[in-house]
């Protein structure tokens, strides 16, 4: 049925509906496709197009439903199949959103959109090779569109191809998400940089400079004088990297230097290969904190810190704190809450600041966090900058990750060749987060049992 075959009221909203989602308001957009769904329940189009809305609006579970609706009414339409397909990536239900994103391409082969939504979907399945060779397709096709190139190299990086992926890396500049900073004089291009002082500009979050800061002694050993540019939140803490004879805030004038480069650019610059990653821990060290000191109390055999939640976008890599329970059955173990943010607030909800001691409010900057981690046996965590921080400081520290993890972890090792001190615990399946925290109590039981528990926190197993 055409739209015109609507009654006009229904005609009205969807009408109204579509130029307030091109303007941007969200909110009246879902209202007025809802009533055009409302109106005429037999309109497809309302339907997926609320769809369209709710997903952007972060509610995919009623997107899904609404693009249900929609195939009920018209079961071969290739957008509603591809954007359902997005929406169920979203919630982890991955098998599913494979099937209608391959029933799209199938209905569609020709549409880049549907190959590109399939391929991400792909590789969130770990079927990398598939996804790849897709990736590269798209990118032979449209040369010039950075979020597939950006992807492309994402997949070659997952793959362990860092020549190629850290050469794609640099797509990451021509995002339209991450716009290039207009910064003047030369940019480093990799060549002998002896004599000359270059500054490394701050780019990406605190767990990505954490990662690349471990670049900065390389590129002084190389005859370089490097000048650092880091978030406030960091200063301190790198003030004492080696290799660095200057130190400035992001968004204060740097000193003058011969030429710059983004630090996240220093892997491909600096030739990194997956089998020869710079991985010599420490390489960071907690500056002193006379006042800052956790009094272990009485019977305490490990003092371990916790943290359980990071960033929401652009994939969740929290975890239910009350799904880590199991990790605190035995009183010898002491726990320390490291989580800042909303989630610290966590504690006090579920009712494990009675068995957790936050040690948050004492954290100010990554300084202080790093000279509290020298004092603990273990850090646990999930992917975020604590585990960058503990591995970079070289101590013990285990993580939690998602089914669909970052490219640094890959899919399948137990541990990782950024960081020697670090044991990987994944889940088996996107919604299954018992499993790695039974496996992870298990492996605690036996360290607390230990005889000697202070001896180093590995996994040889590969």
């Amino acid at each position: 049925m055409t739209a015109s075959q609507f009654a006009p009221q229904a005609q009205q909203a969807f009408a109204a509906a579509a130029q307030a989602y091109r303007d941007g308001r969200m909110d009246d957009a879902a209202q007025g496709f809802a009533t055009a769904a409302l109106l005429e329940p037999g309109w497809n189009s309302a339907h997926a197009n609320l769809g369209a809305v709710l997903r952007r609006q972060g509610k995919a579970e009623a997107a899904v439903a609404c693009y249900r609706r929609a195939l009920s009414l018209g079961p071969e339409d290739a957008g509603t199949l591809s954007n359902m397909g997005n929406a169920l990536r979203d919630l982890g239900q991955l098998e599913e959103g494979e099937k209608a994103h391959r029933r799209a391409v199938a209905l569609a082969p020709d549409s880049i959109n549907y190959r590109y939504n399939l391929a991400l979907l792909l590789r969130d399945r770990r079927l990398h090779a598939e996804a790849r060779a897709m990736l590269a397709e798209l990118a032979a096709t449209e040369p010039d569109n950075a979020e597939i190139q950006w992807d492309l190299a994402l997949a070659d990086l997952y793959l362990g191809d860092y020549q190629r992926g850290f050469a794609g890396y640099e797509w990451r500049t021509k995002l339209a998400r991450n716009p290039v900073r207009d910064h003047k004089g030369p940019r480093w291009s990799g060549d002998d940089p002896v004599g000359r002082t270059i500054l490394l500009l701050s780019e990406q979050g605190f767990g990505d400079a954490l990662q690349f800061a471990r670049y900065v002694p390389l590129l002084a050993a190389r005859g370089a004088k490097v000048v650092l540019e880091c978030l406030p939140e960091q200063a301190e803490l790198f003030a004492g990297l080696d290799g660095v004879v200057a130190l400035v805030t992001k968004g204060s004038p740097p000193p003058a230097h011969d030429c710059w480069a983004p630090l996240a650019s220093l892997p491909h610059l600096l030739d990194t290969r997956f089998d020869a990653i710079p991985a010599q821990v420490p390489y960071l060290s907690a500056p002193p904190r006379p006042n800052l000191r956790l009094v272990p109390p009485p019977g305490q055999k490990l003092a371990i810190g916790l943290v359980w939640a990071g960033k929401t976008t652009p994939r969740d890599r929290s975890w239910p704190l009350e799904e880590l329970v199991p990790l605190l059955a035995d009183p010898r173990a002491t726990f320390y809450s490291l989580q800042l943010g909303p989630r610290a607030g966590d504690l006090r909800l579920t009712g494990l600041d009675r068995l957790v001691r936050d040690a948050a409010p004492v954290l100010k900057s990554f300084a202080d966090t790093a000279h509290v981690m020298e004092s603990l046996d273990l850090i646990i965590t999930i992917d975020t900058s604590v585990a960058h921080l503990a591995g970079a400081l070289g101590r013990p520290v285990w993580v939690l990750l998602r089914y669909v993890s970052d490219w640094r972890w890959q899919d399948e090792p137990l541990t990782s060749p950024w960081y020697p001190t670090m044991r990987l615990f994944r889940q088996p399946t996107p919604m299954d987060f018992k499993t790695p925290v039974a496996e992870m109590a298990a492996a605690l039981a036996s360290l607390i049992d230990a005889p000697f528990p202070d001896a180093p926190i590995t996994d040889e197993r590969h």
